[in-house]
């Protein structure tokens, strides 16, 4: 799909209903004059300052009509803009910030935590809907990022939803979970909120949990 084409049609479309509308208003306003000048008191005619106070509020009508039709049209371009751009995002690796995983029991998923201090001990533990916990052992890892793989073959994990969370010997607290995936497809909820974007591997997730672009 050519952006530049759907951008000028949708402004050309937005333009054109703008003009006639105004060409609308300006037919209305014209034929209220043209009663409202037959109709008038011979005797007491209209103040000639009145039609032209009228005339500026008919200008003032018609610049506002024309700023809220360029809005809306700005608004539509962006937003087309915008879904073009993470459509784009379709078979490219991204990392999301999430503590759930849905795995089909064979793709194995690259992973990482951040610890705030060095610790001896950092074990990854996965937990199925039904509270069976498969824990995997990260040996010591100091102060930062720490990497880690979740490979369902090697922990026997069957496909299904898991949990994730993260411990540490020295209890450190707030530790979060990313992990990348490729993104299968894109979706965009009719109710207007956040993208979802299906993960190879990890399942659903957000567009704005995305914490890292990498390229496939």
């Amino acid at each position: 799909m050519n952006i530049n084409n759907s951008s000028a049609a949708t402004a050309t479309q937005t333009n054109s209903a703008t003009a006639t509308t105004n060409n609308q208003v300006s037919d209305m306003f014209l034929q209220l004059l043209v009663a409202q000048i037959k109709n008038q008191d011979p005797t007491n005619p209209t103040d000639g300052k009145e039609y032209v106070s009228q005339l500026a509020q008919l200008s003032q009508v018609q610049s506002m009509d024309s700023i809220s039709s360029l809005m809306t049209s700005t608004s539509r371009q962006v937003s087309s803009l915008q879904k073009q751009s993470i459509g784009a995002l379709t078979g490219q690796k991204v990392m999301v910030a999430t503590d759930q995983l849905s795995t089909d029991g064979s793709t194995a998923v690259a992973g990482r935590t951040t610890l705030a201090h060095a610790a001896s001990q950092v074990t990854v533990t996965l937990k199925d809907t039904v509270g069976n916990s498969y824990p995997f052992s990260l040996g010591a890892a100091s102060a930062g990022d720490v990497n880690f793989t979740v490979d369902p073959k090697t922990l026997g994990l069957p496909a299904g939803t898991y949990s994730l969370n993260v411990t540490t010997d020295n209890n450190q607290s707030g530790l979060t979970t990313e992990l990348m995936g490729k993104v299968q497809a894109v979706r965009f909820p009719l109710s207007g909120s956040d993208p979802v974007l299906s993960l190879q591997g990890i399942g659903d997730a957000n567009y704005s949990a995305i914490t890292q672009f990498t390229m496939a």
